[in-house]
């Protein structure tokens, strides 16, 4: 068509379009009703008149349904952010490695106090020994005799005669049992069974009960970090879950923005048929068209990744279906009614991280006042019963079993020890330091946390408010921008703009909604109001 009778066509149709024009514009001046003076009494009333009734107007619109609305609405069964909190908690990797570490530290603690019973020690020993010469008793006339009465063997002259002199050990046959002809040989068999019992009485005072504090402590102190790592992973799987619902929607919007573009390269080529628009026009929107049907393919991606991560993360099976168990896109969008420095104090008294550090901290202190102890003498008390054949303390030694005991107290002191224990105390006095200064890191990182999420919570409810808004405007906009297109009034860059400043608006939204219910997830956690109803006792 030539540009003359293009302009020609425009001109007709905004000539036929006046009329409707002038009938749909607002009349902005009324006539003011003249005062109607009282009539007299006894006077004949007129007849009212007829009162004009406006004609009924369009019927109200059916509202429009949402289709991100309906695709996110909650379902019978479905997932929620608080199951999928309660999963990740117990099924989370992290968890149970920090579930480990814990066992580890129950046995430490029952290691320690097992240090309280005296040590006892039993032991069996079996030697054969070589052959050496045996002896005999010889010369000089004497014999193994016992002394007068009772006593231990002695060796001396046998002299029965005299009542007061030693006597002779006589056998069976009333004869010396050893004479000086007697022959001892020896045994090479030797066997003993000792049982030996051991009290550190300076352990007692310096090392026992200070290695048992510290044990647990650092028991405390892991079940709390076990704790801790359970409501971050709960926090994580929460976000997890948001993200997921955050893919979900894009795919919904992007299909929309597919979807009226698709529509409106239908009415391009329908407009470019009567010759109201160019081919250029067309073009355009298909290629509209093809943009939004990569960026709905690129969502569809993401959303397969985001829900596999959501189900590694809580250890679902592929065979089971997710479903959506909360009104993400209906949510009260409340802001924060606390200020941000009573947030910070709360974060500071409720968070398990710190208090963990508190019982590391307690801990270190013990192990300091044990290597102190190394300065020290050891004091120990100790006792031995010996069954062995032969037995050593028995001359001459016979094969057989005979039982002896000891007891006595030790006092000893290496210095060694003493040396190693400036090093070990100069050690746990350098790993409080450390942990006294990861308490600070941490102390400014809840701070930044808490201010973060505070900041999000704030964007977020304001931009959902702010989206609705933008929603709404755009919508319309395109709509009117899609009927002068239609018309020839309008170019396909305004319809594309249009169409763009749609799908963002949408995504606006999509992204504030979630934006708020991960903004409130972090601020809880950051917080530490995700702290359970009875916490892990604090450190005193």
């Amino acid at each position: 068509m030539k540009p003359t009778n293009r302009l020609a066509l425009r001109g007709l149709c905004a000539v036929l379009a006046l009329p409707g024009a002038l009938l749909a514009a607002p009349a902005f001046a009324q006539p003011t009703p003249r005062p109607i003076a009282p009539a007299a009494p006894g006077a004949p009333v007129a007849p009212a008149s007829p009162v004009a009734v406006a004609p009924p107007g369009p019927a109200p619109r059916a509202p429009v349904q949402d289709p991100l609305a309906i695709a996110l609405a909650a379902q019978p069964g479905g997932l929620t952010p608080a199951q999928s909190g309660q999963m990740a908690s117990k099924t989370k990797r992290s968890v149970r490695a920090k579930q480990a570490e814990l066992e580890v530290a129950s046995a430490r603690v029952d290691q320690a106090f097992i240090s309280y019973f005296p040590r006892l020690s039993l032991s069996a020993t079996y030697t054969r020994l070589s052959n050496v010469p045996g002896f005999a008793l010889g010369g000089g006339g004497y014999n193994l005799v016992l002394a007068q009465g009772e006593g231990p063997l002695a060796v001396g002259p046998c002299d029965a005669t005299q009542p007061t002199g030693p006597q002779c050990a006589l056998g069976a046959d009333k004869k010396p049992a050893f004479s000086k002809d007697t022959k001892f040989d020896p045994v090479l068999n030797s066997t003993a069974f000792v049982a030996s019992l051991s009290v550190p009485i300076s352990d007692y005072l310096f090392r026992i009960s200070q290695g048992y504090s510290a044990a647990q402590h650092s028991e405390k102190g892991k079940r709390i970090e076990l704790e801790a790592e359970g409501l971050q992973a709960a926090a994580d799987a929460k976000i997890a879950y948001y993200n997921w619902l955050r893919a979900r929607g894009s795919v919904v919007v992007t299909k929309q923005a597919v979807d009226q573009s698709r529509s409106h390269v239908e009415d391009a080529n329908k407009t470019f048929a009567v010759g109201l628009i160019s081919k250029a026009d067309v073009l355009r929107l298909e290629a509209q068209l093809a943009g939004a049907q990569q960026t709905q393919a690129e969502t569809e991606s993401l959303s397969l990744l985001s829900e596999e991560q959501l189900r590694i993360l809580l250890q679902i099976p592929a065979d089971q279906q997710l479903a959506i168990g909360s009104d993400v896109m209906h949510e009260p969008a409340e802001p924060v009614s606390d200020t941000m420095a009573a947030l910070q104090e709360q974060a500071m008294a409720r968070r398990l991280e710190i208090r963990a550090l508190d019982e590391t901290e307690m801990s270190l202190k013990e192990t300091v006042s044990i290597a102190r102890a190394g300065y020290l003498p050891r004091l120990d008390a100790f006792a031995d019963a010996t069954m062995a054949n032969p037995n050593q303390r028995i001359f001459p030694a016979q094969n057989q079993f005979d039982g002896t005991w000891d007891a006595g107290v030790r006092l000893s002191w290496t210095l060694n020890d003493a040396l190693v224990a400036s090093g070990a105390t100069a050690e746990a006095k350098a790993r409080m330091a450390s942990i006294a200064e990861q308490k600070g890191i941490l102390r400014d990182g809840l701070r930044l946390e808490v201010t973060s999420a505070f900041a999000d919570m704030q964007k977020s409810v304001a931009t959902i408010e702010a989206s609705e808004r933008q929603l709404t405007a755009s919508e319309e906009s395109l709509r009117v921008r899609n009927e002068l297109f239609k018309n020839g009034k309008a170019t396909s860059v305004e319809l594309v703009d249009a169409e763009a400043e749609v799908t963002r608006a949408r995504l606006g939204r999509l992204n504030a909604r979630i934006g708020l219910a991960v903004a409130r997830v972090r601020l809880d956690h950051a917080t530490g109001r995700d702290v359970a109803a009875k916490p892990v006792a604090a450190a005193e």
